[in-house]
């Protein structure tokens, strides 16, 4: 009887676990149905203001691999420069909603931001053909 309800206890343990899991972030827009992904402008200098908000667990370097890829993207000739001028990660969630305790080391962060500048390369223009010389 023992070893049956360890068994139960350990699967429903397990699928609570899989409940709490952050899922990954899909690349996108953000819109109404995605509060994570990308947001980008056109600037009056011809540049782009890049925004890529991820969960607040998010690594910095998954922000930045956003922000390249939205780059990359903005700017088919290639990026001429980026400078990333912001990168923060948004308040914290209070200890009722993280599970195991009310100290500080128990809260967890909300999300996670960075924003910046690209610039593109310009588009390589085409070799004008000259008109062949009459003979």
């Amino acid at each position: 009887m023992s070893r049956e309800l360890l068994a139960v206890g350990l699967a429903a343990g397990g699928l609570l676990l899989q409940g709490c899991a952050t899922k990954p972030v899909v690349y996108g827009p953000i819109g109404p149905e995605a509060p994570y992904g990308y947001q980008d402008a056109q600037n009056a200098d011809g540049g782009h203001t890049v925004r890529v908000a991820m969960p607040g667990q998010a690594a910095p370097e998954a922000l930045r691999a956003f922000f390249d890829r939205r780059a990359g993207e903005l700017c088919p000739a290639g990026v001429a420069r980026a400078n990333v001028f912001r990168m923060n990660r948004d308040g914290y969630a209070s200890a009722p909603y993280v599970h195991g305790g009310v100290s500080v080391g128990t809260r967890t962060w909300i999300g996670a931001e960075l924003e910046g500048y690209v610039y593109c390369k310009p588009e390589p223009t085409a070799a004008k053909a000259e008109p062949a010389p009459a003979s």
